[in-house]
């Protein structure tokens, strides 16, 4: 039996190239807007059964910088533990922070029903006058989401206020770090996760006009929001903040990514709690193919940033691709099939074929480790960059499990919002 590897090696080369040409755009960041818009910045706070991580979250949301008003709404969404008592300190010592509590059976059914209640709330407060938030127009409002684990970078509202000086800009994404990063090997393999996607792919598809929403450090213009009718956040996706983002980008608003800032949460240690969060996400991503027609169609957004979110939609399936050429590449070796690739052919067989090989092989782990190193706050010694690369490169293939599960799940309609257990301890610095 022969299986011929040679057009799919041409599509993961091409991968690869996409990847190198992110890079090379990433290199160049965008100067940040220097208007002096000063929006009213909501800080919406999802918190199920939070007991471990609300009180640090709200001691940091406290002491934020910012020249304008910002204010921090808790949806207790259910909660069976301490979460209410704790926000209700806080809403005592605090007239910034407020508490809505979800009960059941409205309250556990996912993350966008939560944001939904609280948009419904905010929009609902200003139709009213409430003191609380003034009187605002919603143009002039904007909806920031922080996790409970999260922690937002002291500067974060003043350096990403400036962006929504522009009227066409919707979202805006900040990066994310794993506070929690020293703790074991599977929270710095996050770490490296985060940061390369954040400062790498973030900030070139910034330039391309397609940068992503994440469910953590995700600011929105109300007047963006009240767009989508329903409510912004789809229920049942088990990706809101993919789904929002290329919703705001079919109606034509601009979706930018601020390099300036971030946001800490914590990472998993776990490997039975990781799965099951990667599962959720990627069967997330495979939901929001949804998207393709319409993005398709979205005249009011540019080519060029349509191409790019359709290519990430489809990419998804890279790890599914790359495991088959290497089972194959396995077999092959054990002699059980014959494999053909023509891939390389045009480079002298020997060492110039071999290098080439390897430089294709190593580039993408080589592009993240580069970026990691020059935006995390726990850079390897260079010593250990090796290890490193052979650890994030079997990290990755966590991808194939999580990918093969979500697929299964979807052909079976399994189609559960699990919440992410959290674990006593800071959230950042």
């Amino acid at each position: 039996m022969i299986i011929d590897l040679t057009s799919l090696s041409w599509v993961i080369a091409v991968i690869v190239g996409y990847y190198v040409l992110l890079f090379v755009l990433s290199m160049a960041r965008r100067r940040a807007p220097r208007t002096a818009a000063l929006p009213l910045v909501v800080v919406l706070v999802p918190a199920r059964n939070e007991e471990l991580v609300i009180d640090r979250t709200l001691d940091s949301l406290t002491r934020l910088s910012y020249a304008g008003d910002y204010r921090v709404l808790v949806i207790d969404d259910g909660s069976v533990d301490a979460t209410a008592e704790i926000v209700d300190h806080w809403t005592a010592r605090d007239s910034r922070i407020r508490l809505s509590r979800r009960v059941p059976p409205e309250a556990g059914q996912g993350k966008s029903e939560a944001l939904n209640h609280a948009y419904h709330r905010v929009t609902g407060w200003l139709a009213t006058s409430d003191p609380w938030l003034g009187e605002r127009a919603a143009d002039d409002v904007v909806l920031a989401i922080v996790d409970a684990d999260g922690r937002l970078e002291q500067h974060a509202l003043e350096r990403v206020a400036p962006y929504f000086g522009d009227v066409g800009v919707g979202s805006v994404q900040i990066g994310v770090r794993i506070a929690n990063a020293g703790t074991n090997a599977l929270a710095r393999m996050q770490d490296i996760e985060f940061v390369g996607f954040s400062w790498l792919v973030q900030i070139a598809r910034d330039w391309l006009g397609s940068s992503g929403l994440g469910g953590n450090g995700q600011f929105t213009r109300l007047s963006a929001l009240d767009q989508i009718s329903g409510g912004p956040w789809r229920p049942g996706a088990l990706t809101e903040d993919l789904d929002l983002g290329l919703r705001l980008v079919a109606l034509g608003w601009r979706t930018r990514f601020c390099h300036l800032t971030y946001v800490d949460q914590q990472g998993l240690t776990r490997w039975r709690p990781l799965l099951r969060q990667r599962t959720r996400w990627i069967q997330g991503h495979y939901q929001c193919w949804r998207h393709l027609g319409s993005l398709a169609g979205a005249r009011r957004a540019p080519l060029i940033a349509r191409l790019d979110l359709a290519l990430y939609l489809l990419l998804v399936v890279t790890v599914l691709l790359v495991s088959f050429t290497v089972l194959v590449g396995f077999l092959g070796a054990l002699g059980i099939v014959d494999v053909a690739n023509d891939f390389l052919v045009d480079v002298p067989y020997g060492p110039p074929r071999r290098a080439v090989s390897l430089l294709l092989s190593i580039l993408p782990v080589m592009i993240f480790l580069g970026t990691y190193q020059r935006h995390s706050a726990y850079p390897f010694r260079w010593y250990q960059l090796p290890a490193a690369a052979a650890a994030f490169t079997a990290y990755g293939y966590v991808w194939l499990w999580v990918s093969l599960k979500a697929l299964l799940n979807l052909m079976t309609r399994r189609n559960a919002w699990v919440k992410t257990p959290r674990v006593a301890g800071p959230t950042g610095g």
